[in-house]
């Protein structure tokens, strides 16, 4: 599936979702823990922008507290950071 700015397409056998920053962001907000998420994979994180830069020091955040014990999930997160550029 895919969540983009206003539009979704998911359903009760989606396994994948394909979202935006901004859409994983408004995730963050309403489940802290992102309970329902097993992988995060972030491309393009040699484009600094506000928005990605915000959303990796929240996943930081959150990959602390999940080691630390001070979360609520049952099953550990994986987070993967993508790049295409070496220049970075």
């Amino acid at each position: 599936g895919y969540a983009v700015r206003g539009e979704s397409v998911q359903n009760n056998e989606t396994c994948l979702m394909f979202v935006t920053t901004g859409v994983l962001l408004r995730m963050l907000e309403e489940d802290k823990d992102l309970e329902s998420v097993t992988h995060v994979l972030v491309d393009e994180v040699h484009e600094r922008t506000v928005e990605n830069d915000f959303l990796l020091l929240t996943l930081r955040d959150l990959t602390d507290r999940i080691e630390d014990g001070k979360s609520q999930r049952q099953h550990p997160l994986r987070v993967c950071l993508m790049s295409a550029t070496m220049d970075s």
